[in-house]
Order: structure tokens, then sequence, then C-alpha cells
């Protein structure tokens, strides 16, 4: 289960991810990305209470990199714990995503 909150100051939405983004709260959560690339050309990831990311979430964050990329805009990620970070470079994402 994932929760996902958006809050939009000037060209940057902020979206916090709270819970687990698995195969169940992917779709919820590609949903929420679409909807924020929309919403602003910078997309700011918030982490910290992000406690586990699965080959979906995975997924659903290529995506919104591309539509972000496709905006013109930037995406970062902030406050990714050890767990998630290890995920992303046993993957290979962590050399094409920015973190803070």
């Amino acid at each position: 289960m994932i929760e996902v909150s958006s809050k939009v100051n000037g060209d940057v939405n902020e979206l916090a991810l709270v819970g687990r983004l698995d195969v169940k709260a992917a779709r919820e959560a590609e949903e929420a990305f679409t909807k924020a690339a929309e919403a602003a050309p910078n997309v700011v990831l918030d982490m910290t209470q992000l406690d586990y990311i699965a080959s979906a979430g995975l997924r659903a964050l290529k995506r919104l990199r591309a539509d972000v990329k496709a905006n013109g805009g930037t995406l970062v990620l902030r406050g990714v714990q050890d767990n998630v970070m290890e995920v992303f470079e046993m993957t290979g994402f962590a050399a094409m995503l920015t973190f803070e």
C-alpha cells in the first residue's frame, strides 16, 4: 500500500510517498505520477517514508522520468532510504536519476 500526496509550488510539484511501492501500489502511483508531470514541469519525490520499491515501482519511476523530460523539466528524488537506494544501485537506476 502507498499513500501519495502532492503539493504544487510554482513550477515544482512535490510528491510525498509513504509506504510500499509494490505491484499492487504501482498503478495508483503511476496515476499520481502522470498527474504530477502534467501539473508542473519539475517534480520532486520525497521518499523519506518509502520503505520498499518493486520492479513495478521502478517502471512507474521510469515513465515519470520520461514524462518530466518530455515537458522540459527535471525529476529529483529526496530522502531515499538505504534499502531503496540499494535497489536503485543494483538495477542501474541510480545512474539515471538525480538525488538530493
